[in-house]
């Protein structure tokens, strides 16, 4: 079996369930894997500008729509999770075989079209339709982006290019909350969603001209390998105990970390009494500055210090969970709002050190040939239990609070929620633990 090396990277072949009779990897170019790289982190900061949008808006919505705090949560989260995880796995499918540079292409403008058709709602029910549209595109392209930057980069910069991509998602949280907060100066939350949705029709196109699938020569696909069986697959994932603490630990985090984020805009209107412009501007740096110094730092880090040892980033994510425990409840807690956006900040640095180094733990113990599906089952965890059941609680939390705090309801919500840090905290450490790396060829 003749394998062939992708920009330094890993042969497509490597420890398939299944042998192959060929190759499906030709050569990419350093370049080019650095020009595929750079459009990845511009999907990646587009999804989330689209997603933070909606919520900085989301008091304006709510208010226009008629809905409370739990059908707000139900719209932000579970709706979008539901349906986020319903597109992911059979794109990841297809990302496991096909063609991922026309499937980032399609999920990308399937989305922007979306976003653009929540100006169009009058209902909860409509606004959930168009939300559908923005999930299922959201869905397919991470793992299939991640499936393609794992096969162009060397294993020894997985978690590297691993945070990268994260941290190009925390600027585009932070842009989308300050583009969101400018436009509310001059347009309403309908015109809003127009104009940051169309323009990534053209990050659509620039990604299917210029990005290469190394799954294709000459313009022609190149045989794939073997395809293990989704239920195989997912009983190889749920047998191994480490991935199983990988999923504990991203369960827990979730259930704070992402709706922190998605009520933090509501959060510092209702509690701190700033308007949508305000906050969309207070909150840019301790989103984006916090996620993006924790994403990079932990890629460094990981990289520098536990290239060979697992248990180094087990250790590295239990330890900035600990640390960002006390900082979300001062968030939630203090009174001053200057005080609680430097503990947003701080939280969002710590908070997090634990996704790449627990992606890379996982990655390194599945078979190229189940990446992608890998990936649909870690953002499936991250949007069910985030997204959808972490953002839901906290509204129907906010809603049960509100008899005996009122308007600071939403405070005693979101320090329930960051409870569950320390859960979080125990199950990095056991998957790192128990982590049993497949061998790397290089």
């Amino acid at each position: 079996m003749t394998d062939t090396i992708i920009a330094g990277g890993e042969p497509e072949t490597a420890l398939p369930l299944r042998a192959s009779g060929v190759s499906t990897a030709t050569a990419t170019s350093p370049a080019r894997a650095y020009l595929t790289l750079t459009l990845i982190l511009v999907v990646c900061a587009l999804s989330y500008i689209d997603r933070q949008v909606f919520g900085i808006f989301m008091e304006k919505i709510k208010e226009d729509l008629g809905l409370n705090d739990k059908a707000m949560g139900l719209l932000a989260g579970l709706t979008f999770s539901i349906f986020y995880i319903l597109a992911a796995f059979p794109i990841a499918r297809l990302a496991d075989r096909g063609d991922r540079r026309l499937i980032i292409a399609t999920c990308v403008a399937v989305w922007s079209l979306a976003t653009a058709a929540c100006s169009l709602a009058n209902s909860g029910l409509q606004m959930a339709l168009a939300r559908i549209g923005l999930a299922a595109g959201e869905g397919g392209a991470g793992p299939a982006s991640q499936s393609l930057l794992l096969h162009l980069f060397p294993a020894h910069r997985r978690t590297l290019v691993l945070s990268t991509m994260l941290a190009a998602s925390a600027v585009g949280l932070g842009l989308g909350g300050k583009i969101g907060g400018w436009l509310s100066q001059f347009y309403d939350w309908r015109e809003a969603m127009v104009i940051v949705g169309l323009p990534g029709l053209l990050v659509a196109l620039a990604v299917f001209v210029l990005i290469p699938e190394p799954r294709r020569k000459d313009g022609r696909a190149i045989a794939p390998p073997p395809q293990v069986p989704l239920r195989e697959t997912l009983g190889i994932i749920a047998a191994n105990p480490s991935l199983r603490w990988v999923a504990l630990t991203i369960i827990a985090v979730s259930m704070a970390g992402f709706p922190f984020l998605i009520w933090a805009g509501s959060f510092y209107q209702q509690v701190h009494g700033m308007t949508v412009h305000e906050a969309g501007n207070a909150l840019f740096w301790p989103i984006t500055g916090g996620l993006v110094i924790g994403n990079l730092l932990a890629g460094w880090l990981a990289d520098r210090f536990g290239k060979d040892n697992l248990r180094f980033h087990g250790w590295l994510a239990s330890s900035g969970l600990l640390i960002a425990f006390p900082l979300g409840l001062a968030m939630a807690w203090l009174p001053d709002a200057k005080q609680s956006l430097a503990c947003f900040f701080a939280f969002h640095i710590f908070i997090t050190l634990h996704l790449a180094p627990m992606m890379a733990i996982a990655f390194a113990q599945v078979p190229v040939a189940t990446r992608a599906v890998l990936g649909a089952t870690i953002n499936m965890v991250i949007s069910l239990c985030g997204i959808g059941i972490g953002t839901f609680l906290v509204g129907a939390l906010s809603d049960y609070y509100a008899a005996a705090h009122g308007a600071q309801s939403l405070r005693y919500a979101m320090m329930t929620v960051v409870f569950s840090l320390l859960l979080g905290a125990v199950a990095a450490v056991r998957a790192a633990i128990t982590a049993r790396p497949l061998p790397v060829a290089v």
